[in-house]
């Protein structure tokens, strides 16, 4: 009937969407960030934390990472359309548009820090905005003119496992340096 198939076609046009945004988020490498936090979680101090803290660390970590994925993406997609590997990318093959792209990224990254600021506290939720700034402003570019711009990715790639410990401790005692 056509009411049917006007149902299964709007079903696969959401599936489809569906699979993009995921896609633009890169959701491998907001898994492998959400195991660190855990881990700077898990080895420090919970005297401060916040019933459900490790919850909603995980929940604005994985919001901030997907939004700087979908801002990454966004940034690299010339870059991208060019590269083998990246060319199928959501913008490179013109799945979504870069307004899209941007809209999603910003919300989720900027929802990501809101979240650990109203969830978590103030500090996790200043770590998130800084490893977006530093991932965002600093690395992405940099990486494209200099090899050193691994150094500088280091300071945002380290910050997840801070994220895990400010949450539970709300502090950046040593225990968070060393992390």
């Amino acid at each position: 009937s056509p009411r049917s198939a006007h149902s299964l076609a709007l079903r696969s046009l959401v599936q489809e969407r569906t699979h993009i945004y995921v896609e633009l988020t890169k959701p491998r490498i907001t898994a492998m960030v959400l195991l660190t936090v855990c881990v700077g979680y898990a080895v420090a101090p919970h005297a401060s934390a916040a019933p459900f803290a490790l919850l909603h660390v995980l929940i604005g970590a994985a919001l901030s990472c997907s939004g700087a994925g979908a801002l990454n993406q966004l940034m690299e997609r010339r870059v991208d359309s060019e590269m083998d590997r990246t060319r199928f990318r959501p913008l490179p093959a013109h799945r979504v548009t870069p307004l899209h792209a941007f809209t999603i990224g910003a919300t989720l990254s900027v929802g990501g820090v809101v979240y650990l600021a109203v969830t978590t506290n103030a500090l996790t939720a200043a770590v998130s905005a800084g490893t977006l700034a530093g991932y965002l402003l600093f690395y992405t570019p940099l990486k494209r003119f200099t090899p050193h711009s691994t150094l500088v990715g280091a300071v945002p790639g380290a910050l997840p496992p801070v994220m895990g410990w400010t949450a539970a401790a709300n502090d950046l005692g040593l225990g968070a340096a060393v992390l």
